[in-house]
């Protein structure tokens, strides 16, 4: 055993061999969260909807911001993961995966750089590339961001570490480069001067114990990161409150004291959950019981505050644990619930990406006191344990649908996770389950309105009109405007035959979106029910202009004109509409064209459309009425009773096309 401590003693002083072992160790264990494929929570519309990647370009990225922030390095960094895996997720997970894996590194190389504690920095190293912990940033594609600010931001720290060893302002000044790149990856890199200014206060500490200027001797060369961390943080709240996120309304559901106590339980939350690792979810919401928290969070206060003494009287001289005490602090700091940034009161295991840092090093000290044999077999044992958890835990960010229901499973008072687990069981087409799923979101929080447009949705997916069109109009109310929402309620308005009414939702969502040939459509549609035949023609011939071709549009109109006995456009339009119909639309418009062309006249024409409506579909009872009204022209009175009496055997309802209207 002496010789196994001995030989792992000189592991440790052995150039790259620890870092390349704490490189396996992470993509060993994460490497399974590389075939996960895209969670409908993020990846949607900071990835797949994006449209700086759709037709990417430098200057997109650099101009624009994206869910309310400004990260022009995530997007390039997604958009290297679309040319790694194209429409596929694997990409950026591989992506996400290698950037964690020399982030561990990075860990491992600046703890032992500062302290010289090789053993901790080792085990601070390993437990930060395998905790469960991790998985979110590591396996969720839109938390690149997460991993990669983090890559700059230990980056910016080994290069100000050597700028303090040698005193070459070259590496002060790639320092604030890859401050800046940080910043640039996510605004959550604001905390990085703080982090700076323990380094110094440590630094000092142990090279020059008895210094009184401490801090205020490194000041000065912190301008620089100090403006750049002021001027990202004012553009992040900007930017959020332009996403149509309204801080200080959202800010003001909780009241100071909710706050202090949030913020006093969340600071001891990520260390129970580091030690005890168990339960993860992506939301642990703040939940109100009868008006009144929970326990812990009156209790959380004065264990702070216990602590806090017990660090003063224990700690103050212990420059290793203070560091580690601000490599846990200072950057969870910004991450904190003082005020609501979002769009919801969030706790995540993603915050705490790199702080935990900072609580796995103070855990590496107390354990540097046992003898090499017993340290060394508690390390292993709970390296080898908190990777088996990780490796389990990245199965559950699969697909969405697994992700939240792991969460409602863990967290169901979450409205968070309702809600989101109602979505993707709507893309899903799991339109009871999204049903389900958003009414549990709203019974939990009823200010949670996006729930009611999704719900509305899944409820018009299953036909069920006038729920869908109450949830529609709830989602309206409460302030959610978007052109597809008035769209689909003015569509539910129109199957209701409230066409009327219809009509003002529907002018809404074009006014919104002026190029959508559905909205239009449907506006044709509320303008034909309600007896507007101009209005109707124009808007189903805008419809056509936005998209030449949509079938729909095209026999609507081609109805009509027919009605007003144009029969020339009528025949072009069921012409165009059946060159791009599907087999199935075909019986219906070549029936309609056979129709025009009987009352235009052309009874050779007609019956040869009425007989081709009847070659695709021998049941199809409208092509037989339509041929018995061309044979009774045609003299042919035996055959078109014929026609007749097979027309009355068959059952109408079996058919979904009507001739009268097309929707």
């Amino acid at each position: 055993m002496t010789a196994l401590n001995m030989t792992f003693s000189n592991f440790l002083q052995r150039a790259w061999l620890p870092q390349l072992a704490i490189a396996v160790a992470a993509l060993v264990v994460y490497a399974a969260s590389v075939s996960n494929g895209f969670v409908f929570f993020d990846d949607d519309k900071a990835i797949l909807y994006n449209k700086a990647l759709q037709s990417p370009s430098l200057g997109k990225f650099f101009r624009g911001e994206n869910l309310g922030m400004y990260a022009p390095f995530t997007w390039i960094a997604y958009w290297v993961g679309q040319g790694i895996s194209g429409k596929e997720a694997w990409g950026y997970h591989l992506l996400g995966l290698l950037l964690h894996a020399l982030n561990a590194v990075m860990v491992f190389t600046f703890l032992k750089r500062l302290t010289g504690r090789d053993w901790a920095a080792f085990f601070a190293a390993l437990l930060f590339a395998v905790h469960p912990i991790q998985v979110e940033a590591v396996s969720w594609a839109a938390a690149l961001s997460t991993v990669l600010f983090s890559t700059f931001y230990l980056g910016s720290l080994l290069a100000y570490l050597t700028w303090r060893r040698s005193s070459k302002m070259l590496w002060l000044g790639l320092s604030l480069v890859a401050f800046l790149a940080a910043c640039l990856s996510k605004s959550a890199a604001v905390t990085l001067p703080l982090v700076l200014l323990a380094v110094d206060y440590y630094w000092e500490m142990t090279t020059r114990p008895t210094a009184s200027n401490r801090i205020t001797g490194n000041l000065l060369n912190k301008i620089p990161f100090l403006a750049t961390a002021l001027l990202f943080g004012l553009y992040t709240f900007s930017t959020r409150e332009q996403e149509g996120h309204n801080i200080e309304a959202s800010s003001a559901l909780f009241s100071m004291a909710d706050r202090f106590l949030i913020v006093c339980q969340t600071m001891l939350f990520y260390p129970f959950k580091l030690l005890i690792p168990l339960g993860f979810s992506i939301s642990y919401p703040f939940v109100k019981m009868d008006g009144a928290w929970n326990w812990e969070y009156y209790a959380a206060p004065i264990a702070l505050l216990a602590l806090g003494v017990l660090v003063w009287k224990k700690g103050r001289n212990k420059p290793d644990i203070l560091l580690g005490l601000a490599l846990y602090l200072l950057p969870l700091s910004v991450m904190l619930p003082f005020r609501t940034v979002g769009s919801f009161e969030l706790r995540s295991d993603r915050y705490v990406y790199l702080s935990c840092i900072g609580l796995f090093f103070i855990a590496g000290l107390f354990l540097e006191k046992l003898k090499p044999e017993i340290r060394n077999g508690i390390m292993f044992v709970a390296a080898a344990a908190l990777a088996f958890l990780a490796f389990r835990q990245t199965t559950v960010w699969e697909d969405g649908v697994k992700l939240f229901e792991n969460c409602t499973e863990k967290t169901p008072e979450s409205s968070l996770c309702q809600c989101n687990l109602g979505y993707n069981q709507l893309i899903s087409n799991d339109y009871q389950g999204a049903v389900k799923h958003y009414s549990e979101s709203l019974k939990y929080d009823p200010s949670t309105v996006e729930a009611y447009n999704g719900r509305g949705q899944a409820y018009f997916q299953l036909r069920k009109y006038p729920e869908a069109l109450a949830d529609f109009t709830a989602a309206i109310q409460a302030g959610i405007v978007t052109p597809k929402l008035f769209l689909n309620k003015g569509k539910c308005l129109v199957i209701l035959n409230r066409a009327t009414e219809a009509v003002p939702d529907l002018n809404r969502s074009i006014e919104l979106e002026p190029k959508s040939p559905e909205a239009f459509y449907f506006r044709g549609i509320a303008h034909e029910k309600g007896g507007n035949i101009p209005n109707a023609v124009a808007d189903y011939g805008q419809a056509i202009n936005l998209n030449p071709n949509y079938v729909e549009a095209l026999v609507n109109r081609g109805l009509l004109r027919t009605k007003s006995e144009q029969f020339t456009e009528a025949l072009s339009d069921y012409t165009a509409a059946l060159s791009y119909a599907s087999s199935q639309v075909q019986p219906m418009i070549l029936n309609n064209r056979a129709f025009a062309h009987l009352k235009s006249g052309q009874l050779v024409k007609a019956l040869e459309d009425a007989d081709k409506a009847l070659t695709i579909n021998p049941n199809y009872p409208f092509a037989y009425n339509t041929r018995a009204a061309i044979y009774q022209q045609m003299g042919q009175t035996a055959k078109a009773q014929a026609d007749l009496a097979k027309a009355q055997q068959l059952q109408e309802n079996k058919y979904l096309w009507s001739r009268n209207l097309f929707f």
